[in-house]
């Protein structure tokens, strides 16, 4: 059963000429009528493109990133275990377009619980030189 994602993007803020905040939520689901869940179970790798944010052209220098991740909301099915909901080991990168290309585009990848659903609030600040 594939992880599914959707996004809701937030306006950018500009808190200096060299810092950028890029917010907004991600769901992700799963869709399907069976879901079987085991305690102790590990988290699925997941990744997506901020969208609305300009790419980094061929030979620019990576900006500083931070990411900040937070849950919102958690969907199980009916358990009769102890499950993790969540995510963890959030990363933000400038990474290569995979339809081809010379610019990178900003990605935030981790490690997610999932469930049936969770939704999480995510942060990444961009600081420029």
């Amino acid at each position: 059963m594939a992880v599914q994602l959707e996004l809701q993007p937030a306006p950018p803020l500009r808190l200096s000429p060299e810092c950028l905040v890029y917010t907004g939520i991600a769901r992700l689901y799963r869709t399907g009528a069976v879901l079987i869940q085991t305690s102790g179970a590990t988290g699925e790798q997941f990744g997506f493109f901020l969208p609305d944010v300009p790419p980094l052209t061929a030979g620019t220098a990576e900006p500083g990133l931070w990411a900040e991740v937070s849950l919102m909301t958690a969907i199980a099915t009916a358990t009769s275990g102890t499950f993790p909901f969540g995510v963890e080991q959030v990363h933000p990168a400038y990474v290569p377009d995979p339809r081809g290309g010379g610019n990178r585009w900003l990605n935030l990848s981790g490690t997610a619980h999932i469930g049936r659903e969770i939704r999480i609030a995510y942060r990444v600040t961009v600081q420029t030189a």
